[in-house]
């Protein structure tokens, strides 16, 4: 196995971030693998928790701990200090399930061109799709289907792609999808291999999430991108997705 580094970016988790260290754990244990737990000013016990899981597994857990700072800065943080040539992302309350890791590297390993493998999850396949199939930049525009806790992606291209941006609280990480599927190649593996927990507190977040969502296709606009009448189109498609959701979450 290739030397993987894992990014597990906590804040608050300390009921949570034992269960997701071990499902990375439980993928291969050998020396090809390493995990960096970022515990981005928690204020309970997760800084215990970290040490902890590290102790226990003092050749593959590293823990950095910083002032609070959001999961944008707190993923450049693991990503400086991973030794990996390939960088996977797990959110502290997600999971992932058995053989994943194996598989994407699989498909990262026999292609070079290939920069990002991410899965489907929650027991849910992407429907009318085949079993592996490439998302280009203009088919991710409309719904990012790149779920961060299921990324595996080649570390150059992530620094090619500048990183998190640090400056945003939503919608980060489907600008970085964006800026990497612009340059190179993302492959979906139709398969659920994440167990994804929805965060506290969802429904008091979507108006932000929908402003991140928007202000990320502005940008894509100023980069020249995307034209303005494609970012209108976006938006209106956007912003009916979130009235959708905003009635599901009022029922």
């Amino acid at each position: 196995m290739s030397l993987v580094s894992v990014v597990i970016p906590a804040y608050n988790a300390e009921q949570t971030l034992a269960r997701a260290v071990q499902s990375v754990l439980d993928q291969k244990k050998d020396e090809g693998l390493e995990i960096i737990v970022v515990d981005d000013g928690s204020t309970d016990a997760t800084p215990r928790v970290a040490e902890s899981l590290a102790k226990r597994s003092p050749a593959h857990i590293r823990i950095i701990h910083q002032r609070n700072a959001g999961p944008a800065a707190a993923r450049n943080a693991g990503l400086r200090a991973a030794k990996g040539d390939y960088i996977a992302f797990l959110d502290a309350d997600d999971t992932w399930l058995p053989g994943k890791l194996r598989m994407q590297l699989t498909i990262l390993e026999a292609d070079p061109n290939v920069d990002l493998v991410c899965t489907a999850m929650n027991g849910t396949r992407f429907l009318f799709r085949p079993e592996q199939f490439t998302l280009r930049f203009r088919a991710l525009l409309p719904n990012n289907i790149v779920y961060t806790s299921s990324v595996v992606v080649r570390k150059s291209a992530l620094k090619a792609a500048g990183g998190f941006n640090e400056a945003r609280r939503y919608s980060e990480d489907f600008e970085l999808w964006l800026r990497i599927a612009h340059r190179g190649t993302i492959v979906v593996l139709n398969r659920p291999l994440i167990q994804y927990t929805k965060g506290r507190g969802i429904s008091a977040k979507l108006w932000p999430m929908e402003k991140g969502e928007l202000e990320t296709y502005a940008i894509m606009r100023t980069e020249g991108w995307i034209s303005a009448r494609r970012e209108a189109t976006l938006r209106w498609w956007s912003l009916s997705k979130y009235l959708v959701r905003r009635i599901r979450w009022s029922i």
